[in-house]
């Protein structure tokens, strides 16, 4: 069936694209809500990736299925938005952009690291965990940290180096931490 569509698709058959946004509009969205914080920002993602496929429909390939096309197509959209909107996060930019592009990963792939990450997380000190979350998710500083945990900005450090080594001991990479922080932007709670 996924074939047809994309010969249906690639002969411009509106109905047909109709078609292929009623079945996959909603498993797009819910892909892409997991890396954008806002609800509308999901929506507008969403959106880019159903005009790019209808704009390079006469580029599809037959054997290649839909729901890979899409995927593909979504990494590559979130990505684009990421750079327009300069919210990267920092030294692992190039990292994640290639990881985004990338086709190679499947959902299944990020979604185990990012279980593997929460569940290291949630056996570190909850005090700790605060003090990582603050500094990597919510981008504070050491001393903002500081003040706000009645410590000393070198016992910040201190608890984030532990942390940073530990998830390091557990095969953890930093740019890991980045898809954990993307996924979790919108569920801040989940964090703490």
């Amino acid at each position: 069936m996924s074939s047809n569509l994309v010969i249906r698709l690639r002969e411009g058959d509106d109905s047909c694209f109709k078609e292929i946004y009623d079945l996959y509009h909603y498993k797009v969205f819910c892909f892409i809500k997991k890396y954008t914080s806002q609800l509308a920002d999901s929506e507008d993602v969403t959106q880019n990736v159903f005009i790019h496929l209808w704009k390079y429909r006469t580029k599809l390939d037959p054997n290649v299925s839909l729901e890979s096309i899409l995927f593909k197509s979504s990494k590559q959209e979130i990505s684009k938005w990421y750079k327009k909107q300069n919210r990267i996060f920092s030294v692992e930019n190039d990292q994640l952009i290639k990881e985004l592009d990338s086709a190679s990963e499947t959902e299944d792939d990020i979604s185990s690291k990012l279980e593997k990450i929460e569940y290291l997380l949630n056996k570190i000190p909850p005090k700790r965990r605060k003090i990582f979350n603050l500094h990597k998710f919510e981008d504070l500083s050491y001393k903002e940290i500081a003040v706000e945990m009645d410590m000393s900005p070198s016992a910040v450090a201190n608890q984030i180096s532990k942390t940073l080594q530990f998830l390091k001991k557990n095969s953890v990479h930093n740019h890991e931490l980045y898809w954990f922080a993307l996924f979790f932007i919108s569920q801040p709670s989940l964090m703490l």
